[in-house]
């Protein structure tokens, strides 16, 4: 499974030497946010984003691995991902009791996950998927597994649901709801099995506090755990309050935009129904899950990598088709490398069409990029803003730093982001500026005194530095 996950990442994935810098945006977010905070500068007072701090440490230990390149996060990335496809073929192999079928089945599943038009770039859903699959597989081993020893499972399962709702709050805290449906199918599992109810509860908050811990500590110990809170939580709320005020409602931005994503979870809620067909008890538990995952996903899904975190139930359905059909078995111990070849050939052609940000593609916009990185590295570790734009990859060579607290625009950003952003760009408080094409304003810059930094290429944005 680490080798397997490993090539399709090394092939497709915008961390890999196959892609260019350029073209990252929401996880150039994350590696900045890390960079800052492994660099001295402290979350949520000196710098903030609408992610929460567990990201941005996992971003932060892959900018000290590799510090001008995204490798060392594409390094923990093939970590995460070996450790979910070996957490579905432990899943599948609870119902089919048979390892080859079970990692076909595992590997199958790479088709749903990497599917291109909601898995582009690295992003919090990839490490939050992380936890789901972990919390999956455990839960489903308690709830369909006859031969397993009920207490102590009840107990893993319990400590596997504490430490990933509180992981994955600190990541993006919508996923810790779906955990939390999860988690009181074991809750209810305990009352009628009798095996301590009160014990399951009292571990899955012991083993979340003791997973939090760390963070409120740190946080009381520089001053920061009130911005924290401000910042994650209410703040996130206006934003998102913002976006729904302001955007189309995301199911008919799902509806007349990508088909091929309502196509996809169909197919995967298909894949959850037919778990019913795999066990005898608690046969709902699957679908009920994923339709917690879809509501609470498509109620905020502005952007369709929202919908990654439903890739993994077509591992039920996968499941479910091999445990009818009779392969020989000379045929499926050699068929898993085929299939593995199969898969990886599937998911590179699904990205080829795709498009995006490939080695051999795109020379004006590297060219253009290599342009602004050789004038930001006349600069040690310059600080950048974002004016009215996400991130791109631009500071990533530089080791850049973030230029102001909201250095980077949000969609739904709020009238005190806009502020600090426009202050600081006032003050001078940044070394570089980049600002949209479509919505430059090179008068308020040239009042102010910056150069501007054109380029001819397709890349959406100017590059204004201070003269």
């Amino acid at each position: 499974m680490a080798l397997f996950a490993t090539v399709i990442l090394l092939l497709v994935s915008t961390d890999s030497w196959t892609h260019c810098l350029y073209d990252h945006h929401d996880s150039a977010t994350f590696f900045a946010s890390g960079k800052a905070w492994m660099s001295g500068m402290v979350p949520y007072v000196d710098f903030s984003d609408s992610k929460g701090p567990l990201l941005w440490l996992i971003y932060g230990v892959g900018y000290l691995i590799s510090p001008r390149t995204v490798h060392g996060v594409l390094l923990l990335t093939c970590l995460c991902y070996a450790f979910i496809f070996w957490w579905l073929f432990k899943t599948a192999r609870i119902y089919l009791k048979d390892d080859p079928k079970a990692a076909m089945a595992s590997m199958a599943t790479a088709v749903s996950i990497f599917f291109p038009v909601v898995r582009y770039e690295t992003r919090a859903e990839d490490f939050a998927l992380f936890f789901l699959v972990w919390a999956l597989y455990h839960v489903c081993r308690l709830l369909h597994d006859d031969q397993v020893d009920a207490r102590r499972q009840t107990i893993r399962a319990s400590i596997v649901l504490g430490v990933g709702m509180a992981a994955t709050l600190l990541i993006k805290y919508n996923v810790s709801a779906i955990l939390g449906v999860m988690a009181l199918f074991v809750l209810h599992f305990a009352w009628r099995q009798r095996t301590g109810l009160w014990r399951s509860l009292g571990w899955m908050a012991l083993s979340a506090a003791l997973f939090l811990l760390p963070f409120v500590i740190y946080m009381l110990a520089v001053g920061c755990l009130d911005d924290f809170i401000h910042e994650y939580f209410m703040v996130n709320m206006e934003v998102v309050a913002r976006q729904h005020a302001h955007m189309r409602h995301p199911i008919f931005l799902l509806i007349a935009h990508r088909y091929t994503v309502g196509i996809n979870l169909l197919v995967n809620g298909l894949s959850a129904l037919a778990s019913a067909w795999l066990t005898h008890r608690y046969r709902a538990f699957v679908f009920v899950v994923f339709l917690a995952t879809v509501l609470l996903t498509v109620t905020n899904a502005f952007w369709l990598y929202y919908y990654a975190i439903c890739a993994p139930f077509l591992c039920f359905g996968i499941t479910a088709l091999l445990r009818r059909i009779k392969i020989p078995p000379l045929l499926l111990e050699r068929g898993q490398g085929g299939e593995a070849v199969l898969v990886i050939v599937i998911v590179l052609s699904m990205h080829l069409a795709w498009g995006g940000s490939w080695w051999f593609k795109g020379e004006p916009e590297k060219q253009a990029f290599n342009d602004y990185v050789r004038i930001m590295s006349q600069v040690d570790r310059p600080r950048i803003i974002y004016y009215n734009t996400c991130t791109a990859g631009f500071g990533i060579p530089v080791q850049s730093l973030p230029g102001c607290k909201y250095w980077t625009s949000q969609s739904g950003a709020t009238q005190i982001m806009n502020d600090n952003q426009l202050e600081a760009i006032k003050n001078k408080e940044a070394d570089f500026v980049f600002s949209l094409k479509d919505y430059d304003n090179p008068a308020l810059f040239d009042s102010l005194g910056y150069h501007r930094h054109n380029n001819a290429s397709s890349l959406p944005m100017l590059l204004y530095s201070v003269d």
